[in-house]
This record gives structure tokens, sequence and C-alpha cells, in this order.
């Protein structure tokens, strides 16, 4: 027979409630045997643990929170489980490598790679070079642009003695610093490959036309004809590739590379042969190698806004692999930005039929994200109602922001600080994070550094509320009044961050500053209904609580018949802590918002209206 929730959970509380720590643990336990996949229990469990001091065993309660909350498609809520870990042991540092995955399937690129640097950094000042290769190797794969990535991969190489893939990775370095003129940083990849390989034609090249330049000049000079018989083919770029192509086409792949290789010796970075090498790593069956290239090759031409190069390249991987997921979203990408999303519905459609038959591993939530896409950029189109009974069943019994678009990488949240909404009493600042340890970067701006123009979009604003209401949900109120603070200046989601604000900042107890964000919501004129009522109560709760009686009666005056306020006002009444306003006082003109009018307050046992986004209320 099953346990009774009701009174289990009744037990619970009451021995929490008394201080009896460990029988209300006991009773928590209970729900786990039919309920063993439910985050929230072991959560709870982990919170009783620190009330108790057994830090280990709220660690290990942390860890199963987080690693249920994955399993069910909650990655907010595991995301602010290991925060809890992190909180109670800062030395955790494996957490990061869970957050930079989480992160990364969320689509938060510079949060990934910011939380895989930390990971990366702590594993080189403990001498783990194997492990920092493996996360630094995560870095390059997750962002192919982060050039100091994969640079620290090729040195972690040379430690351990995997010469041929350093030799890779400062070759391909080599190559497209060249190509973006960045010449000193090309010389400087194409020396450490000759440290290593001293006598490769490629780097050797380089260098020697790179010291023949003349002065000023924008790139590398040719080499002179007379310095040998292949320095004066390569100048015969058509000619070479065009016998380079037809190797390729008669499947003598050898010959071919030793071609592409030669000319890139004469002239690294070149697009034509990098586009080529890509062609002859896919026709021999070299799968990775191609996708990185081609992802590569086919990112930068959407840069450059080059769609028809892009195109070209995508089909042409595709031909050879259909189900690559990666291209998939990445034609679906470059429709989006060329701003037709129908075509890009149809591209991330077809990712997810293969997502849904071959799921990718790690990333449990990778189909309800690909849909959440392809019903906002085409909720009227076929591929939509493909899905719609997988789907819709499903969100229908799960939190709404659970499930939403990958949003584009934003911007590092800098140290948590609050700007008092206006007017405010008194300011109030949170106290800053600690700043997270990063690997030492380069002048070259990576993920975790986006251009300072990049302005966030509300779809950001909507990824930082969401993550500050699962923090808070979790009791992490410092990390969720940093998140709500970032929501809060967006457009679409300011009103509910503020109410969240206020909430956070009730619990930790600083009531002017809550006070101060609740005024601000009643201002904001789309702030009506229950919410109106429900933020009135809470304000006029607070202003009593800081002895602040006039301003409370007035307040809960406008809502006379809602939950207690009849009993508090007359209290106030019979008491006479409070001055009643004169009909001079401004603040009755009924402009105020206030104590302006909400309409018909609800009563107490009135049912609340239900919200799009999920807001609690203090």
């Amino acid at each position: 027979m099953g346990v009774d929730r009701r009174i289990v959970l009744q037990n619970a509380q009451l021995f929490a409630s008394r201080g009896q720590f460990d029988a209300a643990i006991a009773e928590w336990k209970k729900l786990t045997a039919e309920s063993p996949t439910d985050g929230s229990i072991y959560n709870t469990i982990g919170d009783l643990h620190l009330k108790r001091n057994a830090s280990s065993e709220a660690i290990a309660a942390y860890l199963q929170a987080a690693s249920a909350f994955r399993a069910e498609g909650a990655p907010v809520k595991a995301i602010a489980a290991y925060k809890k870990v992190l909180k109670v042991d800062p030395k955790r540092y494996e957490i990061y490598r869970h957050l930079g995955d989480l992160n990364a399937e969320r689509g938060l690129l510079s949060s990934a790679v910011a939380d895989y640097l930390t990971l990366g950094k702590f594993y080189l000042r403990e001498g783990k070079a194997r492990e920092a290769l493996e996360v630094y190797r995560t870095i390059a794969n997750q962002d192919p642009t982060n050039f100091d990535a994969r640079q620290r991969v090729a040195e972690l190489c040379l430690q351990q003695n995997l010469h041929d893939e350093a030799i890779q990775v400062y070759l391909q370095l080599g190559r497209e610093r060249s190509a973006q003129h960045r010449l000193d940083e090309a010389r400087d990849a194409y020396l450490a490959v000759l440290r290593v390989d001293p006598g490769n034609p490629e780097a050797e090249q380089f260098i020697r036309m790179l010291s023949e330049a003349p002065s000023g000049s924008p790139r590398p000079a040719p080499a002179e004809p007379a310095r040998g018989s292949a320095a004066s083919k390569a100048q015969d770029s058509p000619n070479l590739l065009g016998e380079a192509v037809r190797r390729i086409n008669d499947g003598q792949y050898a010959g071919a590379e030793a071609i592409l290789s030669q000319m890139l010796s004469h002239e690294p970075g070149n697009p034509e042969v990098c586009q080529l090498l890509a062609k002859l790593h896919l026709k021999r069956g070299d799968l990775a190698v191609a996708l990185n290239e081609y992802r590569f090759l086919a990112g930068a031409a959407m840069r450059a806004q080059d769609y028809t190069l892009a195109e070209s390249l995508i089909g042409e991987y595709l031909k050879v692999d259909p189900a690559c997921v990666a291209l998939l979203e990445l034609r679906g990408d470059m429709y989006e930005k060329k701003g037709d999303g129908e075509a890009a519905a149809i591209q991330y459609g077809k990712a997810l039929e293969v997502v849904l038959e071959h799921p990718e591993p790690g990333m449990p939530t990778l189909p309800a994200e690909l849909y959440a896409k392809i019903k906002m950029l085409a909720p009227t189109s076929p591929v939509v109602s493909r899905f719609t009974s997988l789907f819709e069943s499903a969100q229908a019994t799960q939190a709404p922001q659970e499930v939403t678009p990958r949003p584009a990488p934003v911007r590092p949240s800098k140290p948590a600080q609050i700007v008092p909404p206006h007017p405010a009493p008194e300011p109030f600042v949170a106290d800053a994070p600690k700043e997270q340890e990063r690997a030492p970067l380069s002048t070259v701006k990576t993920a975790a550094e986006p251009d300072e123009r990049q302005k966030p979009s509300e779809q950001d604003y909507e990824t930082h509320y969401t993550l500050g209401v699962a923090y808070k949900d979790m009791g992490l109120l410092e990390e969720a009044i940093e998140e709500l603070s970032l929501a809060a200046k967006g457009t679409e989601c300011a009103l509910d961050a503020y109410i969240m604000l206020a909430a956070c900042l009730k619990e930790q107890g600083v009531n002017r500053a809550a006070i101060s964000y609740l005024e601000q919501a009643l201002a904001d004129p789309r702030c009506e209904g229950e919410k109106a009522v429900t933020a009135r109560y809470e304000l006029g709760i607070l202003y009593e609580a800081e002895g602040r009686f006039d301003n409370a009666l007035r307040i809960l005056e406008t809502i006379p018949t809602f939950q207690d306020v009849p009993q508090r006002i007359e209290w106030m009444k019979s008491t006479g802590q409070f001055e009643r306003p004169t009909s001079t006082d401004p603040r009755q003109s009924g402009n105020d918002p206030v104590t302006a009018a909400p309409g018909k307050p609800k009563a107490a046992g009135d049912q609340p209206d239900r919200k799009k986004r999920r807001i609690s209320y203090l």
C-alpha cells in the first residue's frame, strides 16, 4: 500500500518546525520510493541536511535533484541545483562541466564557455593536463571561432606528446590567421609547427615569404619563381586547382591532398583551397574532420552574408550525411537570418525528425527546443502539425518556461547590482558575487566576450527571468536577484521581474527596496486584475512592517475584502497607528498608481487568473 502523501508532508513540516530535521528527512524519503525521479523531493532533503550542518549529505541530495531535473527535461532547475552544490562547496569544480553542458544545450554559448573555462583553468592549476585538454577540446568544438581555446588545445597536445594533432591545430590556426591578415599571430602558429616538425613545408614557406615581404605589405609576398620548381608551379593556381579537382573526382585523394597542402604553403588561408580540402575529406569518408571544416566555412560565409556559398557548402555535406543535425540546424539558422521563417521551420523539422529517431546524448531537451522554434517561426506550417500530438500533451503538464526556443548567446552576467526603480526611498545594492576564475584570454574576442554593441533581445531578458524564478524556487536568492535585475531591463517581462525582485528582497528582509519595486510595478499600466490586487496587498504588508501605517491603510482600503485586509484595517484604526490623509493630499486625486482603484478586487476565495508567464507572489 502506498504512502499517503498529504500525511507525510504534514508530518515532515511538523518535524522541521520543531527542529527535528532527521525525522523530517525520514518522512521526505518515504516519498522517494513512489516518486524516485522527483527532483523537488531531493532538493528539500538537501535543504534539511544543511539545517543539520550535514554538508556531504546535502551535496549528495542536491546532485540527485539535479540528475532528476535533467532527466525530466528541466535544465533550468538542474542548473539551480548544481549552483546549490557550489554554494555549499565552491571547490566542487567538476560541477562546472555539468553547468557548461546544460548551458550549451540551452544555446547559451557564452555562459557555457565561461563554465568550461573555469573548469579548464582549475585542471591546469592542479596539473591535470589530460582533463584540461578534454575541456578545451569541448570549447573548441562548441565554438570553432574561439582561437584561444584551440591554441590551448595545441599546447596541451604537445604536453601529452600528441604531436600530429598539435601540428594540425597549429597549421589550421596559421591558415585562418593569415586569411584574416593577422600575420603576427599566423607567424607564431607556424613557428610553433616548426618547433615540432622542423621540415614542415607549409610552415617553412610561410615564414620565408613573411621575411621576404616588402615593408608594409598587407600579406606575405609570393616566393620568387627562381626559388624552385614547386614555388613556380604554385604561381599557376588555376592549373593546380584543376588538377586537384580532377584527382579528387578520380579518387586519388593522397595526390590531391599533396597538391592542396602545397598550395596552402604558398597562400595560407586560401578559401578555394580550404573548400577543396573539406570536399576531399568528405569524399574520403573523414566525416568528423569534414564536418568541422564545413561548419567553419559555412559559418564564415553566413557571417559575410554570402548565403549562396553557405547553402552550397551545407548542401554538399548533407548529400553525404543527410541526417547531420548540426548542419540541418545551421541551414535552418541561415534561412532564419534571411527572414524566411517557413524554410527555416522545414530544416528544423528535418533536424527534429532525426533527433527523435536518434536522440542526441546529453541533450534531452533538444527535441522540445526544436519544436518550440518551429512553432515560433511558422505556427501555421504543416511541419508544426506533424509534431503537435507528440509535444503539446507533454507541454501541458510542464511549466511554460521549461520549454522555450534556444536563445541566442547573451552577454555574460556582471556582478549582481540592483538599480532601484524610480522613485526609490533608499538605494539598495546587493552583495556582488565573487567573480569566477577564468582562463587567460588573448586580445581576440571569444564567445564569452561578445561585442559590447550587441544589445540583448527580449528573448535574452526572458531567459534571465526564467533562470531567476528557478533560482528563487530553489532558495538561491542572491543568484535570483542577479538574474531578475537583468530581466527588469527588458520590456516584456519587466513587470513580473519587479514583482519577483520584491519577493526575493522581502525574504532577505530588505523591505524598503522591496517596497520600491512594488511601487514601480503598480505604476506599470499592465499591472491589473489579480496581479494588481496581490501586489497592493503585499505592498500594504510591507508598509505596515516598516511602521508606515498611513501608507498601509491607504493602499489596503483599495482592496477592502481581500484575504485578511478587513482585520488589518480594523487593527490599525483601533490602535490609532496612523494619521488619515487630508483631502488635500495629492495621492487622493485618483491619479496615483499605488492608490488608484484597481477595479473590483477579488475576495479571498476567488480563483486566480492563469498567466502565460509564471510568477510567484510574495
